[in-house]
């Protein structure tokens, strides 16, 4: 039929009419990329850090100052940039005028470089490692949970990952207080496809300070994979079998009711009774959720337990490649500014070979410094497990391998580090 024919006329014209679209689009995007650019400079971003600021906000979809107002209305601002630069667009936003550059610029650098950020409220407790007096537990238990809501859900690995991990923050109100390597309850809605009654508590570990990510002690986050079943016989996803909470946390939105409960768990707390000690950290994929609170709170924050540290605190983290990092922005730049106290060494098994050509997994690149590991236990540091319990026989074995070449017994020594309470394990 001649009328649903485009003559070559008429497909030049829709042509070019697409090209002129086009071209202003990328005229309009590259201006407010431009606009953004110089408001984050005025806002005190320094130029060193704004590639990567620009970077986060077009992920983000934020494309202008309106897009970080909305952000920063939903207290997401701290999740997305360092705390120094979250503070500085807070209060470039607040003020609604332009703020020197050179001055805060420098403000930006001094923050990040030398000290931790200022509390606005202080949660602290005397003494502040009081374990015994001070410590909340359970103020919520799951007959009579915690009425909280959800302020965002955000997914925080790439791509390519195995997987969906979200960083989920949850508001409160300040009612549910809680210390760094502690657990949450949450209490997914609805009833269970298998019992037919109310859904029962899932525990996560916190993955916050106590000040949470809103620096106000008002909120708590969660660092959650999502779980899904995968049926090999059909090649599909079994939605009648995936994790009930996790998804109902990944695909929560802000202002979604969520009860909790908690805060349980004294088995990963820090030993802030003892400032000398080391803390080392072992971790897969999710497990790293209560060193965030641990490292946040030791080198992210203004506390006694930050002024007061004055051993090593070292990151081991195995993931599958390196879209499944968790939380490395954070962990690059505390490496850089504190190369005395903390170290971060990471098993990337997809990407990463052992000497022997295997896959590199936490338990051998462990191995890698099992000498400094035995002589920094010997000398009372802090050992903490947390993550998939698939990763305990590994290591356990290259540990007793370690000391029988040693001419120790592994077996005394692991009673010994559970008497003196240096062996914490929270696996699952």
């Amino acid at each position: 039929d001649d009328d649903d024919t485009v003559s070559d006329n008429e497909l030049n014209m829709m042509l070019l009419r697409t090209a002129m679209l086009s071209a202003a689009c990328s005229m309009a995007a590259a201006a407010a990329v431009s606009d953004l650019s110089s408001f984050l400079l005025r806002a005190g971003v320094h130029a060193k850090f704004l590639p990567a600021v620009l970077e986060t906000c077009d992920s983000e979809m934020i494309g202008d100052t309106r897009g970080l107002r909305v952000a920063a209305s939903h207290n997401m601002l701290r999740q997305m940039f360092k705390p120094a630069i979250a503070l500085s667009i807070e209060r470039a936003l607040k003020e609604g005028s332009d703020v020197d550059v050179s001055l805060a610029a420098a403000q930006v650098k001094e923050l990040l470089v030398q000290q931790p950020i200022q509390l606005p409220v202080s949660l602290e407790v005397e003494p502040y490692w009081d374990v015994k007096n001070n410590l909340p537990l359970n103020t919520f238990k799951p007959k009579a949970p915690h009425q909280a809501s959800i302020v965002s859900a955000r997914r925080i690995v790439g791509p390519n990952a195995p997987g969906e991990v979200c960083h989920i923050q949850i508001d409160t109100g300040g009612a549910l207080k809680y210390w760094e390597g502690q657990s949450l309850g949450v209490i997914p809605p609805g009833l269970s496809p298998k019992t037919g009654k109310p859904n029962t508590v899932r525990l996560y570990s916190i993955a916050s300070t106590r000040y949470g990510d809103d620096l106000r002690g008002d909120t708590v986050s969660l660092c959650v994979r999502r779980a899904l079943y995968w049926d090999k016989e059909r090649n599909a996803e079994d939605p009648a079998k995936k994790g009930v909470c996790s998804n109902f946390l990944c695909d929560s939105h802000p202002g979604d009711t969520v009860a909790v409960t908690g805060p349980t768990g004294k088995v990963m707390l820090m030993p802030e009774h003892d400032p000398k000690a080391d803390i080392i950290m072992v971790a897969t994929g999710t497990g790293i959720a209560p060193y965030r609170g641990f490292l946040r709170r030791l080198f992210f924050e203004q506390t006694p337990a930050a002024a007061a540290f004055q051993g090593l605190a070292w990151l081991f983290l195995g993931v599958a490649n390196s879209d499944a990092l968790l939380y490395d922005a954070d962990w690059q730049d505390v490496a850089g500014r504190e190369p005395q106290r903390f170290r971060v060494s990471y098993a990337i098994s997809r990407e990463q070979s052992r000497p022997d050509g295997g896959k590199m997994y936490i338990q051998d690149r462990m191995a890698e410094h099992a000498e400094e590991l035995f002589e920094r236990l010997a000398n009372g540091a802090h050992i903490y497990f947390c993550g998939l319990k698939g990763m305990m026989p590994g290591i356990t074995e290259m540990l007793e391998k370690v000391a029988t070449e040693r001419g120790i017994s592994w077996e005394t020594t692991l009673e010994q580090l559970k008497q003196n309470g240096q062996w914490h394990v929270e696996v699952y």
